[in-house]
């Protein structure tokens, strides 16, 4: 039996809950009314629980986030389906000192109240590192404790975070190019294939949750982020030649599109000003318009005959996508540009799309 002291059981209970994909509830003691001071080394047993949780639960929770799903791809020209282990040799998960740090720091600052100190951690992340970062991220957003941890340099410098948080950081404007995601599509772009089924949960639950959003100021700062944010990181997979990668962007938006363009603006204050609900309208149809950007993805690929260069992967990506379909791509331009109607400004959505072809259905 390994035996460990109170605080680094509080951190262990931390970390499980984090890496398994765990509630905020069971641990939002620890986080919100408890300040442990954990000691800067653990015990050889307690160190040797923390890697194993990371090591055995970083691998469990890829398998829920979507590694899980059989994936269509091209394998020598000829369409396959395998799972993410199949489809990628095992990664290696290096998983550096600043998740520990960052474990203690959590546990130690009064997240909810003033005064909490910076979370100071230099050096780069590793792929290991991001995931543990947005898994940290993806347990306290939407809770009190969300404020102080989405202020920190460290959880601002992830890209995932940007990518499957954003609402983390409030009124904070990304710093992103497409560069920026390369460490994201390197080795085969596994992780964000890993995260495909996690990252469309999220992004409809970012857009139903604009409804709920007051003050006009909170929408545009929401809308503008998520705009930058997706801008850079459509460029970074068409650059990558792996369009595929977005496609967790049209999963997320199917259901959506059954709603009013009103719902997304519901909750605005009815005092502000004219203008100023306009523009946070407008800035609500930012996810809508990223999608402009595929359909004109999808047009392309209907255009390449069977004796270009690269037909079978526009056949893989048409098929990938006919669920969404022509129709779909139509409805959410239709929705941005009821949602931009009370401004001059053109939509970023092309109002002239191909024909609709028969069973594409939203």
């Amino acid at each position: 039996m390994i035996r460990v002291s109170t605080a680094e059981h509080e951190l262990l209970t931390l970390a499980r809950a984090i890496i398994g994909l765990g509630q905020y509830t069971p641990v939002e003691d620890l986080l919100r009314d408890r300040h442990t001071t954990v000691p800067e080394r653990l015990s050889p047993g307690a160190m040797h629980a923390l890697r194993d949780t990371l090591s055995k639960g970083a691998v469990l929770t890829l398998a829920r986030c979507g590694g899980w799903r059989g994936q269509r791809y091209l394998d020598g020209g000829q369409e396959r389906s395998a799972r993410l282990w199949e489809r990628h040799p095992p990664p290696a998960l290096h998983f550096s000192a600043l998740c520990f740090q960052t474990l203690r720091w959590m546990l130690e600052q009064p997240l909810v109240k003033h005064g909490c100190k910076s979370l100071d951690v230099e050096g780069g992340l590793t792929l290991a590192d991001e995931l543990f970062l947005f898994l940290c991220g993806r347990l306290v957003a939407g809770t009190p404790c969300a404020k102080a941890v989405g202020e920190q340099a460290l959880f601002r410098r992830s890209v995932l975070c940007w990518l499957g948080v954003p609402e983390l950081f409030g009124a904070a404007t990304p710093k992103l190019t497409s560069a920026s995601f390369a460490p994201l599509l390197a080795d085969g772009g596994w992780l964000l294939e890993a995260l495909r089924v996690e990252l469309a949960h999220r992004w409809r639950r970012l857009e139903e949750s604009k409804r709920f959003i007051h003050e006009p100021e909170a929408l545009v700062a929401r809308g503008t982020a998520q705009e930058a944010v997706l801008s850079a990181f459509l460029d970074a997979v068409d650059a990558a030649g792996r369009r595929d990668l977005a496609g967790f962007l049209l999963e997320a938006g199917r259901p959506l599109l059954e709603q009013p363009a009103s719902r997304w603006v519901e909750g605005l204050s009815l005092t502000a000003s004219l203008g100023l609900r306009a523009a946070a309208a407008r800035a609500a149809g930012g996810y809508l318009r990223a999608l402009g950007r595929l359909a004109r993805w999808d047009a392309d690929h209907r255009a390449v005959r069977f004796f270009d260069d690269g037909y079978d992967a526009a056949q893989l990506l048409l098929s990938e996508w006919s669920a969404f379909g022509e129709a779909g791509f139509r409805r959410a331009a239709d929705l941005e540009r009821e949602l931009s109607s009370s401004l001059t400004t053109a939509s970023a959505i092309p109002a002239t799309l191909p024909p609709s072809s028969a069973g594409s259905a939203p």
